[in-house]
Order: structure tokens, then C-alpha cells, then sequence
């Protein structure tokens, strides 16, 4: 197989306990190249704060409306703490709430996955794990968290928004074929000397495919925003959103390679292209003048122009029809509410069942006596 038995008696090496190491002194010594990676750092914090709405709004369709503040800011916190002890992951909750409560899973699920993963993670276990698990076997996991996911967005979203949708997988479908394609082994010397590598996305036919990857998840979250507002034909939202995805695209932040300004009126070297020498270095290389960082955001403006002329001309011609406000249009309207309900419920039945286990605990006492 793909498995090595030196791999496997290296891991085995790794099983002892590590415990926690303190790692604030060193992430406050470092903390100004911060804003070198910003581009990276702004991205992903957008990105796991919109994860986390969605696990939200997926409890929520489950019928389990949990509190927003109170589990972002617990993400937040918990995010925070294990930076201080070198875990460069986000602790944010997971999604497929819907799918563990029909199993039945309740708090004890999560909490026995977090100490669980907790001990692997001290005794270096994990490693081990590593070595011997055929990695092929992971795809279909990851398949299978896939296909729920999808599943869920596919009954708890109107059909009509089916076509926003499907524009959404798109960023995340590109995001992953540039990351394989960048990996593949077809690459070597031409005949004439030249390189050549039929899987480096640099040709005029990945444009489109670059300018969605970067900034995936957030490309994903304003153009399926936005198309669906245009489905429902609530031009407001619709501009607000392209001012969202504007906002984003003229600081770099969504379909460019690296946030800020280096490369606001010019090509960034992702979209050029051309014969390299013996070297490899590219003389005179050939770049695609579409994709520079102020045309992303002015073509965002003109949707939000666009969206705005709408607008205003249905104020005038009632030709143009009126918004969608149906059931799905206010769905939540009092999510607020009903997580402050739902608390008030589950300290309702904590508050009963303690006076019944109370009640259960006088009545043992009280038949002792009489016996």
C-alpha cells in the first residue's frame, strides 16, 4: 500500500506525553510580521465567523435555535486561548447539527469529541494515527461531510434559489482544482529547450478559474448573497451585497493573491504567462490585462449601479414586479427571540427537574421515617 512501516516506527517514537506548551511570549515577540499575512489573516477570520453563522442557521432549520452572541463570542474566546498555546487552528463549531440530532447525539457527544481529541492531541498520538491510515481512506469522509452539507442547504432553501446555489460551489470547486492542478506531475523540458508544465494554472484559460479561488469561501458567501436577492428581487439587499463584494475586491481581499494595494493598476504575476529559458525564468512574459485588482471592484460598483437604477425605476413602472415575501423570506425574523426563548425553556426544565429529583429525594426520606 501506500503506508510505510519506517513512517509507522517514527510515529511510535512520537506517543508520549507532550502536554501543553506556552507559546504567548513568542506571539507577542512576532506579532508585528502580522501584518505581512494579512491578506491571509482577514480572509479566514471573515470565513470562520460565516462558517459559524451557517452551523447557526443549520441548528436553526433543525429546529434548535442556539444564541448568536453567546457562541461567537465563545468562538472567539476559545479561538484566542488556543493561540496562546500554539494551535493555529480556529475553535469554531461544526457543522452537521441536523444529521447528530437525528442520531441522537446530544452535549455529551460534543464534549466526549473534545476530551477525546484533547488526549490524542497531548500524547501525540494523532501522528501515529497518521502513519497507518491509508490517506485515500480520508476522501470518503470528507465526501460523506460534503454530501450532507449540500443535503441540508438543499432542503431547507426554497427551489428558487437553487441557481444561487450552484453559483456558490463554483469559488470552492475552482479553489480545489488550482490546488491539485499546482500539484500535478506534468511538467519538464520541451524540446527546444523550454519548460513546459500542463497543470501550472498560468494559461488564458484559468483566468476566471484564479479570480474566483482567491478569497473562495467569502466569494462564494457575496455572490450567492447577492443572487439571491436578485431572485427574490429585493434590489436594496441586492446593492448592499455588491458594496460588500466592492468593499472586498479594492483591498485585495477577494480574487487577488495578496491584500493591499502592489498590485491595484497591474497584473500580479499569478495572470502572466510565457516560454521560460534553461533556467526557468520567463524573459518577456505575457499577462492577461482583465484581471487587475481596480477592474473587480468597479465592476462591482456597476452591479451596485445597476441594482440601484432597479430600484428606483419600480418606484415608477409597475411593470417591474414586486419583491418575494413569502414564509422563507422571514425565517428568521425572530431568531433572536426564539434562542432567548429556547434558554428560558431549557432553564425551565432544569429548574423542574431539580424540584422533582428534590421532591423524589423528601419522599425517600419521608417513607424511611415511617418504616
Amino acid at each position: 500500500g501506500l503506508n510505510k512501516k519506517e513512517d509507522v516506527r517514527e510515529a511510535s517514537d512520537l506517543v508520549k506525553w507532550w502536554g501543553l506548551k506556552w507559546t504567548g511570549t513568542e506571539l507577542f515577540e512576532d506579532f508585528g510580521e502580522v501584518v505581512d499575512y494579512l491578506g491571509i489573516v482577514i480572509p479566514i477570520g471573515i470565513s470562520a465567523s460565516s462558517s459559524t453563522l451557517m452551523c447557526l442557521v443549520s441548528a436553526k432549520e433543525a429546529g434548535d435555535p442556539f444564541p448568536v452572541h453567546e457562541t461567537m463570542i465563545s468562538d472567539g474566546i476559545g479561538t484566542m486561548i488556543g493561540a496562546f498555546f500554539g494551535n493555529p487552528f480556529g475553535a469554531v463549531i461544526y457543522i452537521g447539527h441536523p444529521a447528530y440530532k437525528r442520531s441522537g447525539a446530544q452535549v455529551g457527544y460534543s464534549l466526549a469529541n473534545g476530551i477525546l481529541y484533547m488526549v490524542m492531541s497531548l500524547i501525540g498520538v494523532l501522528a501515529l494515527i497518521q502513519s497507518f491510515v491509508n490517506r485515500a481512506t480520508i476522501g470518503p469522509i470528507i465526501l460523506f461531510v460534503g454530501i450532507m452539507i449540500n443535503e441540508e442547504a438543499l432542503n431547507f432553501i426554497p427551489s428558487r434559489h437553487y441557481a444561487a446555489y450552484i453559483v456558490g460551489l463554483f469559488p470552492s470547486i475552482y479553489d480545489w482544482v488550482v490546488n491539485i492542478s499546482n500539484r500535478s506531475p506534468l511538467e519538464g523540458t520541451a524540446a527546444d529547450g523550454g519548460s513546459y508544465n500542463t497543470g501550472f494554472p498560468g494559461g488564458s484559460g484559468w483566468i476566471g478559474v484564479l479570480a474566483w479561488k482567491r478569497g473562495a469561501l467569502l466569494v462564494s458567501m457575496v455572490w450567492t448573497s447577492m443572487i439571491v436577492m436578485v431572485i427574490d428581487r429585493k434590489w436594496t439587499k441586492a446593492l448592499i451585497w455588491a458594496l460588500v463584494g466592492a468593499a472586498f475586491s479594492v483591498f485585495g481581499i477577494i480574487h487577488m493573491p495578496e491584500a493591499g494595494f502592489e498590485f491595484f493598476s497591474e497584473p500580479h504575476w499569478e495572470y502572466c504567462s510565457g516560454p521560460a529559458d534553461s533556467s526557468g525564468v520567463v524573459a518577456t512574459p505575457s499577462c492577461w490585462d482583465q484581471a487587475e485588482q481596480w477592474m473587480f471592484f468597479v465592476a462591482y460598483m456597476m452591479l451596485a449601479g445597476t441594482f440601484s437604477i432597479i430600484e428606483l425605476a419600480k418606484r415608477f413602472d409597475e411593470t417591474i414586479q414586486e419583491e418575494v415575501d413569502d414564509e422563507s423570506a422571514h425565517a428568521f425574523d425572530d431568531w433572536f427571540k426564539d434562542a432567548a426563548k429556547g434558554q428560558q425553556d431549557s432553564a425551565s426544565s432544569s429548574d423542574e427537574d431539580l424540584k422533582k429529583s428534590e421532591m423524589v429525594e423528601e419522599d425517600f426520606v419521608v417513607e424511611e421515617d415511617s418504616s
